[in-house]
């Protein structure tokens, strides 16, 4: 990918996975990189960590292969149960100059007016088999957002929850999604809690997204804090 397009990170670029689809072992999703729902470029697959998370509470490493301008992402799953895949996306450090946006860190480049470092992941639960019961928890990353259920409709309320480093953060901003409407519904503060409730309009693929910044995670003479986004993709039927 071009670097102009990398650089779309600091002002809102993101990725995330879509729709699962079970074959007779497992599963197979997509890796998307885009904005709202819609893509906008591919990755270096180099950059890309993808990780699965079982029933059991170890870990899988799936496959990743190119499929056309995203990424392919399977796993066979080993019973029946709640699975997650999670994506890290490697930190990038993009750099503000008189004359645009760089990539590279602040000592590289002239007249450099913010530097940030920015760490993207992605995440989605999927159900196999006779899932049972969903507990959410945290499975992994220092940003993350954990669903109340994995099962939504139109008409229903979405419940999340934002954990930073473990905690609840409270505060934080959650962007809702809808890519039937092709654009963000509505965006909720999390509670003392790190709990935020929002409303599923539509049915079809929602993705929740959430951004924190760390001014304390910054590197002198590279950058000068450390953004997270991650995203979350769940189905409304």
């Amino acid at each position: 990918m071009k670097d102009h397009k990398l650089s779309l990170m600091a002002i809102g670029h993101e990725i995330w996975l879509g729709e699962a689809k079970m074959n007779d072992s497992g599963a197979e999703l997509s890796l998307f990189y885009g904005h709202n729902m819609k893509q906008d470029g591919s990755l270096d697959p180099k950059r890309i960590t993808p990780l699965v998370y079982t029933p059991a509470g170890s870990t899988l490493t799936p496959s990743l292969a190119p499929d056309e301008d995203h990424y392919k992402i399977g796993f066979s799953a080993n019973g029946d149960g709640y699975y997650t895949a999670v994506v890290d996306l490697s930190t990038l450090v993009i750099s503000k100059t008189d004359e645009g946006r760089q990539i590279g860190p602040r000592h590289q480049f002239k007249n450099v007016t913010y530097a940030g470092a920015f760490h993207q992941m992605a995440k989605r639960v999927i159900p196999i088999g006779e899932a049972g019961q969903f507990d959410g928890g945290l499975v992994h990353g220092i940003l993350e957002i954990v669903p109340g259920e994995t099962k939504m409709a139109a008409g229903s309320e979405a419940e999340l929850k934002v954990y930073y480093e473990g905690e609840p953060l409270n505060g934080a901003e959650v962007k809702a999604v809808s890519q039937k409407v092709g654009k963000d519904v509505w965006t909720m503060k999390t509670d003392e809690e790190g709990v935020a409730r929002g409303p599923i309009t539509t049915d079809g693929e929602w993705m929740f997204l959430v951004r924190h910044v760390d001014p304390t995670k910054k590197v002198s003479d590279e950058f000068d804090e450390t953004v997270f986004v991650s995203t979350l993709v769940m189905e409304a039927r």
